[in-house]
Protein backbone atom coordinates (compact mmCIF):
# COMPACT_ATOMS: atom_id res chain seq x y z
CA UNK A 1 0.00 0.00 0.00
CA UNK A 2 1.35 3.30 -0.69
CA UNK A 3 2.39 5.64 1.77
CA UNK A 4 0.44 8.88 2.60
CA UNK A 5 2.55 11.92 2.15
CA UNK A 6 3.85 13.83 5.18
CA UNK A 7 2.16 17.04 6.19
CA UNK A 8 4.76 19.43 6.73
CA UNK A 9 2.95 22.99 7.18
CA UNK A 10 -0.60 24.18 6.22
CA UNK A 11 -1.07 27.64 5.79
CA UNK A 12 -4.77 29.92 5.03
CA UNK A 13 -3.26 32.07 2.10
CA UNK A 14 -6.93 33.61 1.58
CA UNK A 15 -10.48 33.35 3.20
CA UNK A 16 -13.83 34.35 2.26
CA UNK A 17 -17.30 34.19 3.92
CA UNK A 18 -17.76 30.09 2.84
CA UNK A 19 -14.23 28.95 1.76
CA UNK A 20 -10.38 29.17 2.85
CA UNK A 21 -7.71 28.72 0.25
CA UNK A 22 -4.75 26.55 1.94
CA UNK A 23 -1.43 25.83 1.07
CA UNK A 24 -0.52 22.27 2.08
CA UNK A 25 3.78 21.61 1.79
CA UNK A 26 4.01 17.73 1.34
CA UNK A 27 7.16 15.84 1.89
CA UNK A 28 6.42 12.18 -0.35
CA UNK A 29 7.74 8.80 0.90
CA UNK A 30 10.17 8.57 -1.96
CA UNK A 31 11.88 11.93 -0.79
CA UNK A 32 9.87 14.71 -3.05
CA UNK A 33 8.18 17.57 -2.09
CA UNK A 34 5.62 19.74 -3.17
CA UNK A 35 3.34 22.43 -2.42
CA UNK A 36 -0.65 21.88 -2.65
CA UNK A 37 -3.11 23.79 -2.49
CA UNK A 38 -7.11 23.09 -1.60
CA UNK A 39 -10.49 24.94 -0.50
CA UNK A 40 -11.19 24.48 2.91
CA UNK A 41 -13.77 26.28 5.09
CA UNK A 42 -15.70 25.31 8.64
CA UNK A 43 -18.69 23.40 6.92
CA UNK A 44 -18.90 20.11 7.72
CA UNK A 45 -20.36 18.36 4.12
CA UNK A 46 -23.49 19.13 2.59
CA UNK A 47 -27.21 17.61 1.34
CA UNK A 48 -28.68 16.80 -1.61
CA UNK A 49 -32.13 15.70 -1.17
CA UNK A 50 -34.62 14.34 -3.93
CA UNK A 51 -38.03 14.93 -2.94
CA UNK A 52 -40.19 12.20 -4.24
CA UNK A 53 -44.26 14.16 -3.84
CA UNK A 54 -45.82 11.08 -5.55
CA UNK A 55 -45.05 7.74 -7.55
CA UNK A 56 -44.25 9.79 -10.53
CA UNK A 57 -43.41 13.22 -9.18
CA UNK A 58 -40.42 14.73 -8.46
CA UNK A 59 -39.66 17.82 -6.96
CA UNK A 60 -36.54 20.31 -8.43
CA UNK A 61 -35.69 23.56 -7.38
CA UNK A 62 -34.78 26.44 -9.83
CA UNK A 63 -32.32 28.73 -7.95
CA UNK A 64 -29.80 31.16 -9.27
CA UNK A 65 -26.55 30.01 -9.64
CA UNK A 66 -23.81 32.47 -9.90
CA UNK A 67 -21.25 30.38 -11.70
CA UNK A 68 -23.02 30.63 -14.75
CA UNK A 69 -25.18 33.35 -13.52
CA UNK A 70 -28.38 32.08 -14.57
CA UNK A 71 -31.05 30.23 -13.21
CA UNK A 72 -30.39 26.34 -12.73
CA UNK A 73 -33.30 23.29 -11.96
CA UNK A 74 -31.72 20.68 -9.22
CA UNK A 75 -32.97 19.29 -6.16
CA UNK A 76 -33.08 20.74 -2.44
CA UNK A 77 -29.61 21.01 -1.27
CA UNK A 78 -27.09 22.88 1.26
CA UNK A 79 -24.83 22.99 4.23
CA UNK A 80 -24.68 20.49 7.15
CA UNK A 81 -24.17 22.54 10.20
CA UNK A 82 -21.78 22.17 13.35
CA UNK A 83 -23.89 19.72 15.57
CA UNK A 84 -26.21 18.63 12.86
CA UNK A 85 -26.50 15.22 11.36
CA UNK A 86 -26.92 15.06 7.46
CA UNK A 87 -30.06 13.91 7.82
CA UNK A 88 -31.43 17.12 9.91
CA UNK A 89 -29.68 19.37 7.70
CA UNK A 90 -31.73 17.40 4.51
CA UNK A 91 -35.01 18.07 6.37
CA UNK A 92 -33.95 21.61 7.67
CA UNK A 93 -33.37 22.63 3.91
CA UNK A 94 -36.22 20.59 2.70
CA UNK A 95 -38.41 23.16 4.46
CA UNK A 96 -36.62 25.99 4.19
CA UNK A 97 -36.54 25.51 0.35
CA UNK A 98 -39.66 23.67 -0.93
CA UNK A 99 -42.39 23.88 2.26
CA UNK A 100 -42.15 20.36 2.76
CA UNK A 101 -40.67 17.87 5.20
CA UNK A 102 -40.93 13.89 4.81
CA UNK A 103 -41.74 11.08 6.93
CA UNK A 104 -38.38 9.24 5.61
CA UNK A 105 -35.34 10.33 4.46
CA UNK A 106 -33.85 7.23 2.92
CA UNK A 107 -29.93 7.70 2.77
CA UNK A 108 -28.43 7.21 -0.84
CA UNK A 109 -24.80 7.31 -1.03
CA UNK A 110 -21.83 10.34 -0.09
CA UNK A 111 -20.00 12.09 -2.67
CA UNK A 112 -16.89 14.46 -3.30
CA UNK A 113 -17.30 17.05 -6.04
CA UNK A 114 -13.34 17.66 -6.19
CA UNK A 115 -11.34 15.36 -4.30
CA UNK A 116 -8.11 16.92 -5.50
CA UNK A 117 -8.56 20.36 -4.15
CA UNK A 118 -11.37 19.83 -1.28
CA UNK A 119 -12.71 17.47 2.03
CA UNK A 120 -16.26 18.74 0.87
CA UNK A 121 -18.60 15.91 0.71
CA UNK A 122 -22.17 15.93 -0.47
CA UNK A 123 -24.57 12.91 1.58
CA UNK A 124 -27.91 12.03 -0.92
CA UNK A 125 -31.22 11.21 0.07
CA UNK A 126 -34.01 10.24 -1.43
CA UNK A 127 -37.38 12.09 0.85
CA UNK A 128 -40.67 10.17 0.85
CA UNK A 129 -44.37 10.48 2.25
CA UNK A 130 -44.11 14.38 2.36
CA UNK A 131 -46.28 16.76 3.95
CA UNK A 132 -46.53 20.88 4.02
CA UNK A 133 -43.94 22.51 6.81
CA UNK A 134 -41.83 25.32 6.23
CA UNK A 135 -38.71 27.42 7.77
CA UNK A 136 -37.18 30.61 6.82
CA UNK A 137 -34.76 29.96 4.55
CA UNK A 138 -31.46 32.08 3.72
CA UNK A 139 -32.74 32.60 -0.20
CA UNK A 140 -32.65 36.10 -1.28
CA UNK A 141 -35.86 35.55 -3.47
CA UNK A 142 -38.35 32.92 -3.11
CA UNK A 143 -37.55 29.48 -5.04
CA UNK A 144 -39.38 28.32 -7.62
CA UNK A 145 -40.77 24.90 -7.44
CA UNK A 146 -41.01 22.53 -10.48
CA UNK A 147 -43.09 19.27 -10.12
CA UNK A 148 -41.36 16.75 -12.89
CA UNK A 149 -42.41 13.38 -13.81
CA UNK A 150 -40.50 10.74 -13.14
CA UNK A 151 -40.99 9.14 -16.83
CA UNK A 152 -39.62 11.89 -18.27
CA UNK A 153 -36.22 11.81 -16.22
CA UNK A 154 -33.79 11.20 -19.65
CA UNK A 155 -35.32 14.41 -21.05
CA UNK A 156 -34.06 16.16 -17.93
CA UNK A 157 -30.39 14.90 -17.62
CA UNK A 158 -30.67 16.62 -21.45
CA UNK A 159 -31.99 19.66 -20.39
CA UNK A 160 -29.74 22.66 -20.47
CA UNK A 161 -30.54 24.10 -17.57
CA UNK A 162 -29.73 21.05 -15.04
CA UNK A 163 -26.25 20.52 -14.87
CA UNK A 164 -25.19 19.83 -11.05
CA UNK A 165 -23.32 16.24 -10.82
CA UNK A 166 -24.67 16.04 -7.85
CA UNK A 167 -28.28 16.15 -9.42
CA UNK A 168 -27.71 14.13 -12.37
CA UNK A 169 -26.25 11.37 -10.36
CA UNK A 170 -29.30 11.50 -8.05
CA UNK A 171 -31.51 11.36 -10.86
CA UNK A 172 -29.84 7.75 -11.65
CA UNK A 173 -29.73 6.80 -7.94
CA UNK A 174 -33.42 7.25 -7.53
CA UNK A 175 -34.29 5.99 -10.29
CA UNK A 176 -32.48 2.37 -9.30
CA UNK A 177 -33.88 2.93 -5.79
CA UNK A 178 -36.91 2.89 -7.39
CA UNK A 179 -37.33 0.07 -9.65
CA UNK A 180 -35.92 -1.79 -6.80
CA UNK A 181 -39.01 -0.88 -4.49
CA UNK A 182 -41.66 -1.56 -7.48
CA UNK A 183 -39.81 -5.07 -8.14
Amino acid sequence: MTKLPQIKSIRTVAKSRLFDIEEVDLQFSNGNQACYERLGGSSIGGILVVPLLDNDTILLVREYSVGFERYELGFVKGRVENGESPESAAGREMQEEIGFGAKEYRFLTSVSLWPNYSPFWTSIFLATDLYESSLKGDEPEALEIVPYPISNIELLRRSDDFTDARSMLATYLIQDNLSNIND
